[in-house]
C-alpha cells in the first residue's frame, strides 16, 4: 500500500502538501519529482526490496521516465526477464522497475502485461505525456480532477482537495449514495472529481492538454467447453497459483479469517504451499461482536485455525468503537455507509501490530456467485412467470408466515419487519428486472428516494443496469454488473481505505484476473447449482478444509448497527439527525421522523437508512463544512 499524487505543472510546495496527506498509506519514505511540466509525489510502504533502490518516483537510466506506483505486480520476475532479454537494464529488485522499462517497451499496452493490483502514473519527458492506469478489477483506488487544462491525480481525494477544488456536492452521486450506501461508476461525491474506472487508462498530452481514455480490459462472458471435473481442477490450479503469487513479500504477512469458505480457502492454500517448508505458523485474525451467533463467526474461524494450526488472534468489537467513525470517514474520503468498515478498521489496527501484508477473501462472492440477491432474483424471475393474482397470494402467504420460520430461509428476516416485507412484495409483483433487483439491494428504493431527497436526479446506475443486464434472465450478466459496481467502489474501497489507515496492504487472491476470466465462462446454473451458492468453489475445496466449513450456508458479515442505534448510540444518532442539525438542503425531515416512529417494527430495515443518513452527516461536516467531528 502506497500513496501516489501528481499534476501537470511544477509546484514543489503543493506536491509536498498533497503527498503528506497520504502519509498513512506509506509511512516509510516520501519521494518528490518535479520539472517545468510535471510534479509527482509518492509515499512508500516498503514491501518488496526494502532498500533505498526501491524508493519512488523511480526513473530509467537517462531520467526521461518517472513512475509513481501503488500496489504490487505479481508477475514482475517473469516480466523483468522478458524485458532484460529485450535489452533493458535493471538497478533494483523492486517490482516498480518493470513499469519503468515496461513503458519504454509497451507504451499504452503496458497494463495488459501486468498481473497485479495497481494504480500508477508514468511521466514521459520525451513524448511530453502523462499516463495513469488502474488495475483490472479496481483493487487500488485512483482519482483525478480535470478542468481548464489542469490534470490532478491521487490515490485519495483528500490529496486532490489540497488543490483549490470547489467542495460542492454532486447531487447525482448523492442520489446513488442514498440508494446504495456507496457511489458506483466514474463520478464521486465531489463535482469535477472522478474515478479512473477498473481496467481503464488515461493518456494526457502535456502540450495540447488533451485527455484520452482507454478501456484495456473488461469482464466478458464466454462459453464453457470443459467438463465439471476439469473446471474444478482448473480452479484449484489457478487459485493456488494466485495465492502463491500473493505471498511474495519482504515483510510479515497473514490472513483475515472469517470462518467462511473464501478466507478458509486461502488458509488452506497457504498451508499446502508451506507444508514442506520450515516456516513460522500462518498468522490469522478474526473479529466478532459478542451479540450472539448472528454477529459472531469467531467460532468458525477457530475451527479453521485449529485445523491448520495457525497463530490465531480473535478481536471482539464493542459499541464504543463507533466513536472512531469520524476518523473512519476521514480515511474513506467519500461517504461510504457500509457498517463493515468499522470492524475492518479495528482488525487492521490490531493486525498491524504483527504484520504489514494481509490476504482476504474479498471477491469470492462476486466471482463464485455467493450473494443472496442473485439467488432471490433467480427465484423471483421464476415467480414472474405466474399470473399476478397467484403471485399476490404467494406474497400474502410469505407475509403471514411466522418470522421465526422465515429466519430459517433468511437469517435476518425477523429484524427486517414490515418494511422488508413491503420490499419483498414489490419485488415479487413487478415485471421490471431493474425494479426487482433494486428492491432487494437498495437502502432507499425509488419511492423512498422521492420522499427523503429534496432533489431527485436520474443516475447512470439504472441505465447501466438495463444496458448490461437487460431483462434480468441471464444472471451471469447480473454478476458482471455487480463486479463493475458493488465490488470496486464498495467492497474493495472499504478494504483499501481501512487497511491503508493503518499502513497495511491487503491482497485478494480471488481477483486474479485469470481466475475471474475462467469463472465468467461458466453458466450461472453451474455456479449456483440447485440453489447452492459457490457450488464450484465448494467442489474445489473438498478434502482441503473442514467439511463443516464447506457445508455452511452463506453468512453475510453482520454488524449490529440496529442494536447500537436502539441502545448504545441512540442519543448520538438523535442529536446528529435532530431537526436543528439536519441537512435540510438535501433531505426532507418528515421522512426521518417517520423512520424513527416505525423503527421498532422494522429494526434492521430502518437501521440501514438511519446509518446512511448518519454517515453522510458526519462526512459533510468534515469534508464540506471542514469542521472536526467528535462522537
Amino acid at each position: 500500500m502506497c500513496g501516489i499524487t501528481g499534476f501537470n505543472w511544477e509546484d514543489r510546495t503543493l506536491i509536498k502538501q498533497m503527498t503528506s496527506l497520504l502519509t498513512h498509506r506509506g509511512p516509510d519514505k516520501e519521494g518528490i519529482f518535479t520539472d517545468k511540466d510535471i510534479s509527482l509525489g509518492h509515499r512508500r510502504l516498503s514491501i518488496i526490496d526494502l532498500s533505498e533502490k526501491g524508493n519512488q518516483p523511480m526513473t530509467n537510466e537517462d531520467g526521461t521516465i518517472q513512475v509513481t506506483f501503488n500496489g504490487e505486480i505479481y508477475n514482475f520476475k517473469e516480466l523483468r526477464k522478458t524485458l532484460e532479454e529485450k535489452g533493458h537494464s535493471f538497478m533494483s529488485n523492486s517490482d516498480t522497475e518493470v513499469l519503468v522499462h515496461g513503458w519504454e517497451e509497451f507504451k499504452e499496452e503496458l497494463p495488459k502485461y501486468l498481473n497485479g493490483d495497481f494504480a500508477f502514473g508514468i511521466y514521459d519527458s520525451n513524448k511530453k505525456q502523462l499516463f495513469i492506469a488502474r488495475d483490472r478489477l479496481g483493487i487500488k483506488p485512483l482519482y483525478y480532477f480535470h478542468k481548464d487544462g489542469k490534470l490532478v491525480f491521487a490515490s485519495e481525494i483528500k490529496a486532490i482537495l489540497a488543490f483549490p477544488v470547489e467542495r460542492k456536492v454532486n447531487q447525482q452521486a448523492l442520489n446513488d449514495f442514498i440508494a446504495l450506501r456507496y457511489i458506483p461508476g466514474k463520478q464521486t461525491i465531489f463535482k469535477n472529481i472522478y474515478r479512473v474506472s477498473p481496467g481503464e487508462s488515461l493518456l494526457f498530452d502535456l502540450k495540447t492538454k488533451e485527455l484520452r481514455k482507454q478501456r484495456y480490459w473488461d469482464i466478458t462472458l464466454g462459453t464453457n467447453i470443459l467438463k465439471e471435473q476439469e473446471i474444478v481442477q482448473e480452479i484449484r490450479n489457478l487459485f493456488t497459483d494466485s495465492v502463491k503469487k500473493r505471498l511474495m513479500s519482504d515483510v510479515p504477512l497473514g490472513v483475515y479469517l472469517s470462518g467462511g469458505i473464501d478466507s478458509s480457502a486461502i488458509v488452506a492454500a497457504m498451508s499446502e504451499l508451506r507444508k514442506n517448508n520450515e516456516v513460522d505458523k500462518i498468522k490469522t485474525f478474526s473479529i466478532g461482536f459478542g451479540y450472539g451467533e448472528a454477529t459472531d463467526e469467531t467460532k468458525y474461524a477457530k475451527i479453521v485455525a485449529d485445523y491448520f494450526n495457525t497463530d490465531h488472534k480473535e478481536i471482539i468489537a464493542k459499541s464504543d468503537l463507533v466513536k472512531e467513525l469520524p476518523e473512519i470517514i476521514w480515511h474513506s474520503d467519500v461517504p461510504l455507509a457500509d457498517p463493515a468498515m468499522i470492524p475492518v478498521y479495528l482488525m487492521s489496527r490490531e493486525a498491524k501490530k504483527h504484520i504489514t501484508v494481509v490476504l482476504s477473501g474479498d471477491g469470492g462472492d462476486e466471482v463464485f456467485a455467493g450473494y443472496e440477491q442473485a439467488k432471490f432474483v433467480n427465484y423471483f424471475n421464476k415467480l414472474s412467470l405466474l399470473p399476478k393474482p397467484i403471485r399476490y397470494l404467494s406474497v400474502k402467504g410469505v407475509q403471514n408466515t411466522p418470522q421465526k420460520i422465515m429466519n430459517k430461509f433468511f437469517k435476518f428476516a425477523e429484524a427486517l419487519g414490515e418494511g422488508g416485507m413491503k420490499r419483498l412484495e414489490r419485488s415479487i409483483m413487478t415485471n421490471d428486472s431493474f425494479k426487482r433487483y433494486f428492491e432487494i439491494i437498495s437502502i432507499f428504493d425509488e419511492e423512498e428516494q422521492k420522499e427523503i431527497l429534496r432533489n431527485v436526479h436520474e443516475t447512470p446506475f439504472k441505465q447501466n443496469f438495463y444496458s448490461q443486464v437487460g431483462n434480468g434472465k441471464d444472471l451471469n450478466k447480473l454478476l458482471v454488473f455487480e463486479a463493475n459496481t458493488l465490488l470496486p467502489e464498495n467492497m474493495l474501497m472499504k478494504a483499501d481505505k481501512m487497511n491503508s489507515a493503518h499502513s497495511m496492504e491487503q491482497r485478494v487472491p480471488f481477483l486474479d484476473h485469470r481466475l475471474v476470466e475462467l469463472m465468467f465462462k461458466m453458466p450461472f446454473n453451474l455456479k449456483m447449482h440447485q440453489g447452492s451458492e459457490k457450488y464450484l468453489l465448494k467442489k474445489a475445496m473438498l478434502g482441503k478444509m473442514p467439511q463443516e466449513i464447506i457445508n455452511r450456508k452463506k453468512h453475510r458479515f453482520y454488524v449490529p448497527i440496529d442494536i447500537w442505534i436502539q441502545k448504545e448510540i441512540k442519543s448520538t444518532i438523535e442529536e446528529t439527525l435532530s431537526k436543528k442539525n439536519f441537512l435540510h438542503d438535501y433531505f426532507d425531515y418528515n421522512y426521518i421522523e417517520k423512520v424513527f416512529s416505525k423503527y421498532d417494527k422494522s429494526r434492521l430495515f430502518y437501521a440501514r437508512q438511519i446509518w446512511n443518513l448518519f454517515t453522510f452527516h458526519l462526512w459533510h461536516k468534515q469534508f464540506i463544512e471542514q469542521e472536526k467531528v467528535k462522537l
